[in-house]
């Protein structure tokens, strides 16, 4: 029997938004697969998952992307062909690999030619660094809650005009940010690129996770995911590594709540911390730079139309959505709406 897009969720992480009932399409994440074939000899759309815990089937047609975490088995060619049909993502990550995989369906024919647009803004200094230091900037105002950054920090931003000042800059301020995050975690003198440490799985995991949402986003708005702004490497999909940056502190706060809750068993902690996100992820949220009241998760479409916004010319600055309080006055020409508005958000 097939399963329903708003019957995913389930007790060992199976599962899409809560808020996919009523939609055409849903995410799903699939920790600890194990294997995959179709659930009915004639059926080219309903297929059966196996996974560490059990097993249940669902229809492709109701699914744009699927992110397996921690895979161990193996996969079909035929799957990954329908895959490629119905125009399904599907990503792949497991514990060692240094980026996950990525498989994209056939995009079809192009409505417009933004990918022009991306490179022209890529290759143009000026604008690069422009994109780079607004990125940052907002992973710095998002870090401050936790640790506050020095207005001394921000200024030096303001005055870099070079990929590696920007990211040195960076790098002093997330050396500072993880001394402080391990301490109150209890574990001092850790590093993030430890990875035998289990709350550093669980922050990996949980990247990927939200990795995986901004990749469709990307690649629904026909941007190139190889072309970052920020990260410099086309080896993988920087451009969604770059949009994470302002939003990096919901799963550093999920894993935070995760540790509190269950310590550091790795499988319990990483499930556990997806579990916060997940919850994090679809609460309410105000949106200043729009006007507009979302589920926190529509950020991060927000973020993609942001920057194609500013891409195309649409909007002369690139602004990044982020929570916050409602405030009176002339609205922020952001150039772009954030799908997902909640009726009567009062506004």
């Amino acid at each position: 029997m097939g399963v329903k897009i708003d019957e995913f969720n389930h007790p060992d992480s199976i599962w899409t938004w809560k808020t996919a009932k009523g939609r055409k399409k849903a995410t799903l994440w699939l920790p600890y697969f194990q294997s995959v074939d179709r659930a009915k000899p004639r059926s080219k759309t309903l297929y059966r998952f196996a996974y560490n815990g059990g097993e249940f089937e669902a229809d492709l047609r109701e699914i744009d992307c699927i992110m397996i975490y921690g895979a161990t088995g193996t996969l079909p060619v035929s799957f990954l062909d329908s895959l490629s049909v119905h125009r399904v993502h599907l990503l792949i990550h497991r514990r060692g690999m240094p980026q996950p995989y990525v498989f994209l369906p056939s995009q079809g024919t192009l409505s417009s030619d933004v990918l022009t647009d991306q490179i022209l803004v890529r290759n143009h200094t000026n604008k690069r660094v422009y994109v780079a230091k607004t990125l940052i900037k907002s992973r710095l105002q998002a870090m401050n809650k936790d640790l506050p950054m020095p207005d001394s920090l921000y200024k030096r931003l303001t005055q870099a005009r070079d990929l590696a000042s920007i990211r040195s800059l960076e790098a002093q301020a997330t050396k500072r940010y993880w001394a402080n995050y391990y301490a109150e975690l209890g574990i001092p003198n850790s590093a993030r690129r430890d990875k035998s440490l289990a709350i550093n799985q669980a922050l990996d995991a949980a990247s990927f996770f939200m990795f995986g949402i901004l990749l469709r986003w990307v690649t629904l708005h026909r941007l190139s995911p190889w072309h970052g702004f920020l990260h410099e490497p086309t080896t993988y999909a920087s451009l969604c590594y770059d949009l994470l940056e302002p939003y990096r502190v919901w799963f550093e706060d999920a894993a935070k709540l995760a540790w509190a809750a269950v310590g550091d068993d790795p499988k319990k902690l990483t499930a556990a911390t997806i579990n916060e996100l997940k919850e994090m992820l679809e609460s309410d949220i105000a949106v200043p730079q729009t006007r507009q009241i979302i589920a926190r998760k529509n950020l991060l479409h927000g973020a993609t139309l942001g920057l194609l916004s500013y891409l195309t010319g649409e909007s002369p600055r690139f602004v990044i959505p982020v929570e916050g309080q409602k405030r009176a006055g002339r609205p922020l020409k952001s150039g772009y709406k954030i799908p997902g508005e909640k009726l009567k958000s009062g506004w």
